[in-house]
């Protein structure tokens, strides 16, 4: 599973995350989804900064 994580969306990361066995497979899942959640707010706050701008 730990292979190809960062090409998942949440989605998928959060359906691998439920059927992870192995806690240090479910540490590394959420810790990729905290990255996904984290650019995702980026993108927003850019968009929000662009239109604010105009």
């Amino acid at each position: 599973m730990a292979e190809g994580i960062d090409h998942k969306n949440w989605r998928q990361l959060c359906t691998a995350a439920l059927e992870a066995k192995d806690p240090d497979e479910l540490q590394q899942i959420l810790q990729e989804l905290n990255k996904v959640f984290k650019h995702e707010e980026q993108v927003r706050r850019d968009f929000r900064e662009a239109n604010r701008a105009k």
